[in-house]
């Protein structure tokens, strides 16, 4: 009893051990990816993260093998995260001249064609305020898809603007960024088709232009 005590005892040690130097480190590393997420949106550092124009994205997300530093990143910014086979999420952080986006300006994000997704798939553009959070708008509309009413052109090429008052355009056609700060764009492509898993960086993806910037 006395050698089976002392055991038990050495594991219950052990164990608190473990889990006390786990929560230290989990702890102690929040505040470090707090400031990465303010300071340096695009984590293009990571090895693996794609770029295309202004748009960024991982093809790696879902997968065990991905690196713990990425997951953790993906913890902070979002709740979840689907295969790339599933879903790829396009973020951009920035314009197609490279600057922030910033509500006080507005923009065009420009569509040639329907995204690159499967017929029986979907996609979806969503903006996101700095605090990782919709935007509150009077229309109460937070992202704008395939399922949108949006008007075409005769070519196919479609604008959604994105501002934080709708100006005189169809409303359809418009989202909401907040009145000032930064603010980010997230694309979703619901079953991408398999030349944008093959090469993300070949993909045609939406321009995004600052309308009012000098």
């Amino acid at each position: 009893m006395r050698r089976g005590g002392v055991l038990s005892a050495r594991l219950i040690a052990a164990a608190l051990l473990v889990l006390g130097a786990f929560a230290a480190g989990w702890f102690s590393m929040l505040p470090l990816l707090d400031y990465a997420v303010a300071h340096d949106p695009i984590p293009a550092r990571f090895a693996g993260t794609v770029r295309n124009g202004p748009w960024s994205t991982r093809l790696d997300l879902a997968r065990s093998s991905t690196p713990m530093t990425v997951r953790a990143y993906v913890a902070q910014i979002g709740l979840a995260a689907n295969q790339a086979e599933e879903a790829i999420y396009w973020n951009a952080f920035v314009d197609s001249a490279d600057r922030p986006l910033v509500g006080s300006h507005s923009y065009a994000v420009l569509f040639n064609a329907r995204p690159p997704v499967a017929q029986t798939g979907f996609w979806s553009l969503t903006v996101y305020g700095a605090n990782g959070f919709l935007v509150a708008n009077p229309e109460k509309r937070y992202s704008i898809g395939d399922r949108s009413p949006i008007k075409k052109h005769a070519d196919g090429s479609f604008t959604i603007l994105v501002s934080f008052q709708r100006g005189s355009g169809d409303v359809q056609d418009w989202l909401a960024c907040p009145p000032d700060g930064p603010f980010s764009l997230t694309l979703r492509m619901y079953v991408p088709l398999d030349r944008v898993l093959e090469d993300p960086k070949a993909s045609s993806m939406p321009q995004v232009t600052c309308l009012d910037c000098s």
